[in-house]
């Protein structure tokens, strides 16, 4: 009996919740005519495949690919220096490890911002790309994502 009422009870909450739905999609305007707002498009993310973006306690670094290089650009508002900036891709295909340069690569001081230019490693593919990680001297700070 219970499971009946629980079941009875959910159906008439979500037509409820239906009609409320349709309710606000269409409303009459001041002089009697409804009009029904255009559907929100949300397009996806990561539409952009040569543009990967880094940002996490005041350090934003954008790489952006082009061909077999491109520029990585670094704006450090951390309360810090940091040391030089180096990248590596991991292949989609497999995981492997592909390695990135950054040209002329020096220490990024606290309120700064500098683009440097990049070159990858043998074997790699744009359309492959699995995994882009920002290494900030040693350490390793993390994926980018795709913008």
């Amino acid at each position: 009996m219970r499971t009946k009422l629980a079941s009875t009870l959910l159906v008439a909450l979500l037509a409820l919740g239906t009609a409320a739905c349709d309710k606000a999609k269409s409303q009459p305007d001041s002089d009697g005519t409804i009009t029904t707002p255009p559907e929100e498009s949300v397009g996806p993310i990561g539409t952009t495949k040569d543009e990967f973006r880094y940002q996490n306690a005041g350090l934003v670094a954008v790489l952006k690919f082009r061909g077999k290089g491109g520029t990585l650009q670094v704006e450090n508002d951390s309360g810090f220096d940091l040391p030089t900036p180096g990248f590596y891709v991991l292949d989609a295909r497999d995981g492997h490890e592909i390695e990135g340069t950054v040209e002329g690569s020096e220490p990024v001081p606290d309120g700064e911002k500098k683009t440097f230019q990049i070159s990858v490693g043998e074997g790699f593919e744009l359309e492959n790309v699995g995994l882009v990680i920002l290494l900030m001297g040693e350490d390793n700070y993390g994926a980018f994502v795709n913008v």
